[in-house]
């Protein structure tokens, strides 16, 4: 087994980014993707109105996985500045007793999840055949999501323990069982919306078991000891994770409204011209999140070790990193609009709405690394205020102002909330960079 520690400790910055980080993109990209290919698949197979069904679905979902994602993100900056620390018994307790809270509290979420969507569906304006379809979407998503929201959870530890190549081949693998099984149901059995998300759920379920197998055998740097919850590990955990969860949330609470305006104001295209646009941003986001999320372990481990030189030039190799995926990611969009539209859906009728549409909101990521390497330092340093803040008003607040604010403009005040949140987000994050976070560096 590697020496984690010395391998974060010691390990030249740039040299650690391209061992960590990149593997960690591309399996994080890989593991979230299949949102996306799923997507892309019910389109073209299914049709528009499950493709705009299971946009309304996907902000709830993803909600209930937002809770286990709390956990993992919440225990895994304690777990890594303990194990920085040399407290390897209290990071073994910690790693334990998360698995079971989030285990426990994913069952609650698809519990709520199938009592509580259909009248959220309704309120949203959804009926007949785009409700019925919405429905059957999240209610096999629910059944499975012990298992699949554990997928997340067991993924953060993989990288902890420095599994980071293997986090990446085991989410690619996932990637192409549930391509595999939703391929299955939706061309060669030509089945509906709801056995595209019994495919997904089965090669996440999968993909489960491959990971906990590692910890299990006890051979990592993490293993299961006797369950012992207390209130100092509960306070730490959502302590920790509340920023991602805020975050993640707020940002799915917004999507929920975005997606409720757009059916009043545009109908189910203008909810598929959304879902498409965030259906991208569901890969280049992940990407994103790979890359300090990878390094979170190596943030940790060094900032507990009081190693803030280290800590600066490895977040400096995140931060360039993540302002040259999107400045690239902002020219596919402006270059090619329809043909990313036309990957989801056969509708040659709405390009000229969806090619402004698309190239509008693009505009988002000229600024967005700014906002998102801000909170996402501030996370990986326990530095919780500042995080949280930015989360709240990058996913909730100024969305939700400019829904006010642009309403009155139509459908282009709808595309233009989503760069107007980016622009004012970033301006929040280097104010709090410059008050708080770079006096916390000297």
């Amino acid at each position: 087994m590697r020496d984690e520690k010395n391998f974060f400790l010691t390990t030249e910055p740039v040299k650690l980014f391209f061992r960590t980080a990149i593997p960690g993109a591309v399996g994080m990209m890989a593991s979230n993707i299949y949102f996306s290919v799923e997507m892309l698949l019910i389109g073209k197979l299914v049709g528009e109105t499950a493709f705009a069904a299971g946009n309304l679905a996907l902000p709830l979902l993803l909600i209930a996985y937002a809770v286990a994602d709390m956990v993992a993100v919440g225990s895994s900056i304690g777990i890594a500045i303990k194990l920085g620390e040399g407290k390897r018994e209290e990071a073994d307790r910690l790693f334990t007793a998360a698995i079971f809270i989030a285990v426990v509290l994913s069952i609650l979420a698809g519990i709520v999840l199938v009592i509580a969507s259909p009248h959220l569906f309704r309120l949203m304006g959804a009926d007949g055949s785009l409700l019925s379809d919405a429905m059957a979407y999240i209610t096999v998503y629910a059944l499975f999501i012990p298992f699949t929201a554990l997928v997340f959870v067991l993924d953060n530890y993989l990288r902890i323990c420095g599994w980071v190549r293997f986090s990446m081949v085991i989410n690619i693998v996932m990637a192409l069982l549930c391509l595999f099984f939703e391929f299955l149901f939706l061309y060669v059995f030509d089945k509906g919306i709801g056995y595209a998300a019994l495919g997904t759920s089965l090669g996440m379920s999968i993909t489960c078991i491959i990971c906990i197998i590692p910890f299990m055998r006890g051979k990592m740097a993490l293993r299961f000891v006797r369950l012992r919850i207390t209130g100092v590990i509960l306070h730490d955990i959502f302590r920790q994770g509340l920023p991602s969860f805020l975050n993640n949330t707020s940002g799915r609470i917004t999507s929920i409204l975005m997606n409720s305006l757009l059916l009043h104001l545009g109908g189910n295209i203008a909810v598929s011209i959304y879902g498409v646009f965030m259906n991208m941003d569901g890969i280049i986001v992940p990407c994103m999140y790979g890359i300090f999320d990878s390094l979170q372990p190596a943030i940790g481990y060094n900032w507990g070790a009081g190693r803030k030189d280290r800590v600066k030039s490895i977040t400096s190799c995140c931060v360039i990193a993540l302002a040259a995926i999107c400045l690239a990611f902002t020219a596919l969009l402006m270059l090619f609009p329809s043909r990313i539209f036309s990957l989801f859906l056969n509708s040659a009728g709405n390009m000229p709405m969806a090619i402004h549409a698309i190239r509008v909101m693009g505009l988002m990521y000229l600024v967005r690394w700014i906002s998102y390497a801000c909170q996402s330092f501030s996370s990986a340093i326990g530095s919780n205020t500042e995080a949280t803040l930015i989360s709240i008003c990058s996913a909730l607040v100024f969305p939700l102002a400019m829904m006010a604010a642009l309403r009155p403009l139509g459908l282009d005040g709808v595309w233009l909330v989503v760069p107007a949140a980016a622009f004012l987000t970033s301006l929040l994050a280097l104010a709090v960079y410059r008050i708080r976070l770079r006096r916390m560096l000297i």
